[in-house]
């Protein structure tokens, strides 16, 4: 569920470093294999954004309920705890997909002239072509 995105080309996992600098860009270069793969991530941090946010408002009314502090201070620190938290776990939900055109090319046909055996016409230039014939004589 949460792990970090990998080349759709090659496999490679790139290091959370470069995922979370992954997030400001479209397109990303892989390290291993060279080529450009386009990174997505906006539906699945918006689902969790309203999924963290929903929790961080129960938490919120549940924690100023039980307890009789006058102060907003431990919200504060929940709700900044929360909002890290999110910004931790989005370049884990991102993942990178192919971009048409950076698969290998196929392979060339070999052209037609390697595909025959050559022949050798010195020997039928080399030959008589009167020979044994009714004009040989």
């Amino acid at each position: 569920m949460f792990k970090l995105p990998k080349c759709p080309y090659c496999g490679y996992r790139s290091d959370f470093k470069s995922s979370v600098k992954a997030l400001h860009a479209k397109e990303v270069i892989c390290r291993k294999c060279g080529k450009k793969m386009s990174v997505s991530f906006r539906l699945s941090a918006t689902g969790m954004a309203v999924l963290f946010f929903v929790f961080l408002i129960a938490a919120n009314t549940l924690y100023l309920k039980a307890s009789n502090n006058q102060t907003i201070i431990p919200n504060f620190v929940m709700t900044v705890a929360f909002i890290v938290l999110y910004f931790v776990l989005v370049p884990l939900r991102s993942k990178y997909s192919k971009i048409p055109g950076q698969e290998a090319p196929p392979e060339k046909l070999k052209k037609n002239r390697h595909r025959h055996k050559k022949t050798n016409y010195s020997d039928i230039i080399n030959e008589d072509p009167l020979k044994d014939t009714s004009f040989d004589k």
